[in-house]
């Protein structure tokens, strides 16, 4: 009966091992996946961050047509286009225009400084995840070598390693028992 103690023991080990590493394997899946999410969610928000930029050059653009409209109409009416109402209305649409490109050059700003937030923390998730990993590998061993040390005792107040124990099964080389 002791026999069996003992393997189970041992057995228990074994697996107490291969369940620490089996979780850091896991654990450092997950720290993969925490880097690539946030490289996705990196890339998302670059994508974003160019959306506002082209929408910053097309802003500009549209104050450009619109400046040279003015301009053309005025021309065309035979009125000075760089005085009086005519100027009004264009310094009107360049500050419009002008407000609309700082609003989205904020907004790609802002979109930067998120992406690095979201850089960081999928840095600091994926190192979580691998220190867990270390710790789960290592405690698996710990808990390897307790089963170990336990079957080693067991074994050995049973008798079965030749020390003292009770069931004598070890010849002492002299023909008798313990």
């Amino acid at each position: 009966m002791e026999y069996v103690a003992v393997a189970m023991a041992v057995t228990s080990g074994i697996q107490s091992i291969q369940m620490g590493k089996a979780k850091g394997q896991l654990y450092q899946m997950q720290a993969r996946q925490a880097t690539l999410q946030a490289k996705s969610d990196m890339l998302k928000n670059r994508a974003e961050t160019l959306n506002h930029k082209k929408q910053g050059i097309e802003i500009l653009e549209n104050v450009v047509r619109g400046m040279a409209a003015i301009n053309a109409r005025a021309a065309a009416g035979g009125i000075d286009a760089f005085s009086g109402s005519v100027a009004n209305y264009a310094e009107t649409q360049a500050k419009k225009g002008t407000v609309d490109f700082f609003a989205s050059s904020e907004n790609q700003q802002l979109l930067q400084a998120q992406g690095q937030i979201i850089e960081a923390v999928g840095a600091s998730q994926a190192a979580q995840y691998t220190g867990a990993a270390s710790l789960a590998k290592r405690q698996g061993w710990i808990n390897g070598m307790q089963s170990f040390m336990k079957a080693g005792q067991m074994g050995q107040s049973s008798g079965m390693f030749g020390g003292s124990g009770g069931s004598g099964m070890v010849s002492d080389g002299y023909g008798g028992g313990d």
